[in-house]
């Protein structure tokens, strides 16, 4: 089932489609769309909630029927937002999102002990890589959010967060041929873990995977996520 709530973050109110089991699990997972605030992913939502997951999947501030003005940094504060309101109905919780979102859940995880990891869907590296990577994002970015900050620059950033999530599980999903951001982007961010951070390539794909078989990929993040379900 799922229902459209909203979720308050100091002054500001989260959209947000909450999947609900009919049998919890004990486990949620805390969602973020990416810069173009599409919902392509309510499919992996309902079918984690059918395995008994909470999903609480977000639009972020200026998205949707968010209130407040955009701010990439303000992401993960508003990610965890989601989580901390997860964890307060007894559930153990994962930071997961898809390309922007995706890299903004290893930041979130990173941030935040209490959180069993991070699930990131063709994650950018960092935001000055991917405006030099992808060129046509810049009109986009500017658009949606103005002139960017070096909080922004410096929150936006998987590389300098996603190693200190572990000994905790961050899980990378990135197709090879992505032509939004580049599959270089998920190597990095593997390589500057030290082996801590696992990288599940998918050959065939697109970006936001909607080129992609998905029933096996959602099988795979099922059986991850339910891994650390602790003493629930």
């Amino acid at each position: 089932m799922m229902l459209p709530v909203h979720l308050k973050n100091g002054d500001v109110f989260l959209s947000c489609r909450l999947f609900l089991p009919r049998r919890s699990n004990g486990l949620g997972v805390a969602y973020s769309h990416g810069w173009g605030g599409a919902h392509v992913l309510d499919d992996l939502h309902a079918a984690l909630a059918g395995w008994g997951f909470t999903v609480a999947s977000i639009e972020q501030r200026g998205y949707g029927a968010s209130t407040g003005k955009a701010r990439l940094s303000a992401w993960p504060a508003d990610l965890g937002a989601a989580a901390t309101w997860l964890q307060q109905r007894g559930l153990r919780v994962w930071a997961a999102g898809l390309s922007t979102g995706g890299t903004m859940a290893l930041v979130t995880a990173a941030r935040r002990a209490d959180l069993l990891g991070a699930l990131a869907i063709s994650p950018f590296a960092t935001l000055r890589r991917i405006r030099e990577d992808y060129p046509p994002c810049r009109e986009v970015l500017s658009q949606r959010f103005g002139r960017f900050g070096p909080e922004d620059f410096a929150m936006a950033d998987a590389l300098r967060w996603a190693p200190r999530i572990a000994p905790r599980r961050a899980i990378v999903v990135h197709c090879a041929g992505d032509d939004t951001v580049p599959f270089a982007h998920a190597e990095a961010i593997r390589d500057v873990g030290r082996g801590k951070i696992e990288l599940w390539r998918i050959e065939h794909g697109d970006h936001r995977l909607e080129t992609v078989n998905r029933a096996p990929l959602f099988t795979r993040i099922r059986r991850v996520l339910s891994s650390e379900r602790g003493d629930l």
